[in-house]
């Protein structure tokens, strides 16, 4: 009898155990507008795994980008064997709300000695909730912000005619980089400048994507009197303080301009021109 129900269970717990799956697995913690999701999609399977293809669903809600390559291992899972399937993915948040993440449908191809077995597995959608980004416009939230200001030449100084090279990068740690901010608009009535290309770029690192953008500005003072670029001002949600944060540039005063321009009185030739 007891041999009896001990196989009924074993019966039982077969189809069960050797059931592929596949899961979305969300982080603890409710996130803003813009923020970094780090999901993971793991998927368990019996078999050999001969081919397989898996697209991540776009969404007017959410912006994406897959973190590393996809990694398959040989794992025990309740003490059985099984091929474990993981694609770590980053989602950023559009919208306040409750953010739907799927369903994922991993698509499979089983090999059993000559036979090949076609399956789908899918992963049931999963929802977050977000809150509100704290500011108005871009959200922009990260785990570090740098903004770097350089220039070719000290602009106090200036000489008449020259032009001066000002160079601005922001890089930021854990986002993306259209949620950096738009070029800033350089204008004076006493300068004339003149705009590079803008070089904008999402780099993938260990840690994770990496914001970078750079601007470039030829400066050149045409009325000859002195003038002061005023401060640029970027402001942030720094995830690991969470709270929000300004970035600024210095001001930047140009000194002499055209030298020409600042001489009073009458122009003489010299003595031995005459």
């Amino acid at each position: 009898m007891v041999r009896l129900v001990l196989l009924l269970l074993m019966l039982l717990a077969g189809p069960a155990a050797a059931q592929d799956s596949l899961r979305i697995e969300l982080p603890q913690g409710r996130p803003i507008v813009g923020e970094m999701i780090r999901i993971t999609l793991r998927g368990e399977y019996t078999g050999f795994i001969a081919l397989e293809e898996m697209k991540f669903p776009d969404s007017q809600a959410y912006d994406w980008m897959q973190l590393a390559p996809d990694d398959w291992r040989q794992e025990r899972v309740n003490g059985l064997p099984r091929q474990v399937f993981e694609r770590r993915i980053a989602v950023f948040p559009r919208l306040p709300g409750d953010l739907v993440i799927g369903p994922v449908t991993h698509h499979l191809t089983k090999a059993e000695g000559a036979s090949r077995t076609a399956l789908e597995v899918t992963a049931p959608a999963v929802s977050v909730a977000v809150a509100p980004f704290p500011a108005p416009g871009l959200p922009l939230a990260a785990r570090n912000l740098r903004v770097t200001d350089e220039l070719s030449d000290d602009p106090a100084r200036i000489r008449d005619s020259q032009t001066i090279r000002r160079r601005i990068t922001i890089t930021a740690e854990g986002t993306m980089a259209h949620f950096l901010p738009p070029r800033p608009d350089i204008r004076e009535k006493w300068l004339i400048s003149f705009t590079s290309p803008e070089i904008r770029e999402t780099r993938l690192t260990e840690k994770g994507p990496l914001a970078f953008v750079q601007w470039e500005w030829s400066l050149r003072p045409i009325t000859g009197e002195q003038g002061t670029l005023p401060p640029l001002r970027f402001s942030w949600f720094d995830l690991a303080k969470r709270e929000l944060r300004g970035a600024i540039t210095q001001p930047i005063l140009f000194g002499y301009g055209y030298l020409g321009a600042n001489t009073g009185g009458a122009a003489r030739l010299p003595t031995a021109a005459l």
